[in-house]
């Protein structure tokens, strides 16, 4: 028999609107009551009905996620992030969370993203991996609705976001490979939809211009984020004439194909060619060879974008504010001392 909310009342010696309104999180209850009331529920095991409660408080008790569901679904990264989003709102919570896609033409309308609020489908939005052409947080947020950017830098500075601090992790990556020797370091950067990729060529530029590497125009590839791209990127690279020592990639599953590139071409990782990434997947550590790659503390990042959806929703406000996390460099077998000058591969130079 389900223990109801009548019976907390009796148990209590309070009236059903007075319970009603603990549960409905009202401010017009004294906190003592409040204890006495969630004490009894806990005691006689009553099951919160939070489709009533959010109707009564106008909410849908619905998460948002938006994301490109063609490029993350299924892949690492998305993992990590869910990670992080259940750490903060775990599954047994008032909260479900709902999949949207950014390359669906509700997420490139503003009159639809607005009818979609109305309806509320959805209490708050996190944004995942948003491209920079994207414009659904600013039409949604033009509305009133709580988002948060996760991962990437919006257009708009004062839509609230939580990044990795790209520049650094390019820069410690790059001082990595420029203390073991390398001085023809080639750079295979991701698609141009996302802001973290400008911000990882932006800083590795800088750092060859600083430190007068010896690259040419040909070791700047973009790619897409693909292992299969890092490979023809590899298989190209590496034919060139001066072959680069040192191949660094925006993203793991890139560096992976790399590897495989370089070991089709008969080269050796890190003998003739040391090979770094970006993110730190699970699989890196166990690749063959495992590779060097900064760490992105995506998780972290999934985690402190949540808690501050969840935060404005309680206190009726819109998020606020720009929070940048900071990266670390893992360094595994994947990257070596160049070969001495003189000194042949398989692959003629």
């Amino acid at each position: 028999m389900h223990t109801t909310m009548d019976d907390i009342a009796r148990e209590c010696g309070l009236s059903k609107k007075t319970v009603s309104r603990v549960f409905a999180d009202s401010q017009s209850v004294k906190q003592s009551t409040r204890d006495k009331v969630l004490e009894a529920a806990k005691r006689l095991r009553y099951e919160v009905n939070f489709l009533a409660r959010n109707f009564n408080t106008n909410r849908s008790g619905f998460i948002g996620i938006a994301a490109p569901m063609d490029a993350l679904l299924g892949g690492a990264y998305f993992a990590e992030v869910m990670k992080g989003f259940r750490r903060t709102i775990p599954e047994d919570s008032e909260y479900i969370f709902a999949l949207f896609d950014t390359n669906s033409n509700s997420f490139n309308n503003g009159e639809k993203l607005a009818k979609l609020y109305r309806q509320r489908r959805v209490d708050g939005l996190l944004a995942v991996a948003m491209h920079t052409h994207d414009r659904f947080v600013e039409s949604l947020g033009q509305i009133g609705v709580p988002i948060v950017v996760v991962g990437e830098k919006p257009a708009n500075p004062d839509a609230c976001s939580t990044i990795c601090n790209d520049e650094k992790g390019i820069a410690l990556v790059c001082s990595h490979l420029h203390a073991l020797g390398h001085r023809r370091i080639a750079f295979v950067e991701g698609p141009p939809e996302y802001s973290s990729t400008s911000r990882r060529k932006q800083a590795f530029v800088r750092f060859a211009r600083k430190h007068a590497l010896d690259n040419p125009p040909w070791y700047l590839h973009q790619v897409e984020n693909w292992a299969r791209a890092g490979r023809s990127a590899a298989m190209s690279l590496l034919k060139q004439h001066p072959r680069p020592t040192a191949i660094l990639t925006s993203s793991d599953s890139v560096a992976f194909g790399v590897i495989d590139g370089a070991h089709a071409l008969g080269l050796r990782v890190p003998e003739d060619v040391s090979v770094a990434g970006f993110d730190n997947e699970t699989m890196a550590a166990g690749y063959f060879p495992p590779l060097t790659t900064v760490h992105q503390p995506v998780c972290e990042i999934a985690e402190i974008s949540a808690r501050k959806l969840l935060e404005a929703l309680d206190n009726g406000t819109l998020p606020a504010g720009a929070t940048t996390l900071d990266p670390h460099l893992v360094v595994r077998e994947s990257t070596g001392k160049p070969n001495p000058p003189g000194r042949k591969t398989s692959l003629a130079r």
